[in-house]
């Protein structure tokens, strides 16, 4: 059996990482990310818009020295980071709360072009899409066609889905040389 998208994710993220690197969480939600990267990495700031999963995620990584929370969007990350290795943004909604309050296409690729150019080299993002819903769906698509023309020079991009099941979320990968 298939293991969980997020797993695989963080399977991913963990290849070539080392307990050095300065990692970012774009979309915090409930935390299970940033405590996955706490476990891993020396540093991890970690990005939402709503004060609850920011919250939840406090509570889960009470005790964890190696985090900052900051209660903004991830496209303004620069304020507060220089540059880092590894990071993640799992896309969509925030699962406990509205799901009306989404990321947003535009926003994400405004982001990762923003953190493509402070990625240290060797640094790896990580995107976890959800096509399952029309916002999703749609947010999916775009992320996809701009990372997919990055130049092959400078980025590896690749995806990992599963291909019997569209709405099905699934991976994109970006390796900086």
């Amino acid at each position: 059996m298939l293991k969980k998208i997020v797993d695989i994710a963080h399977d991913y993220l963990l290849e070539g990482c080392n307990e050095s690197d300065i990692a970012i969480d774009f979309t915090c939600g409930s935390g299970n990310d940033s405590k996955f990267l706490c476990d891993h990495v020396k540093f991890v700031y970690s990005y939402d818009i709503q004060a609850e999963p920011i919250e939840e995620a406090k509570e889960l990584l009470k005790g964890y020295t190696n985090i900052q929370f900051y209660q903004k969007s991830h496209y303004y990350f620069d304020e507060d980071v220089i540059s880092f290795d590894r990071g993640i943004f799992n896309l969509g909604y925030y699962p406990k709360g509205d799901k009306t309050i989404t990321t947003q296409g535009d926003e994400v690729i405004a982001t990762l072009e923003k953190a493509l150019a402070c990625l240290n080299p060797n640094g790896r993002i990580i995107v976890v899409c959800y096509p399952g819903f029309e916002v999703g769906l749609k947010e999916s698509l775009m992320v996809e066609e701009y990372l997919s023309g990055l130049p092959s020079k400078e980025y590896d991009v690749y995806s990992f889905k599963v291909l019997n099941r569209r709405s099905a979320p699934y991976i994109i990968g970006v390796d900086k040389h």
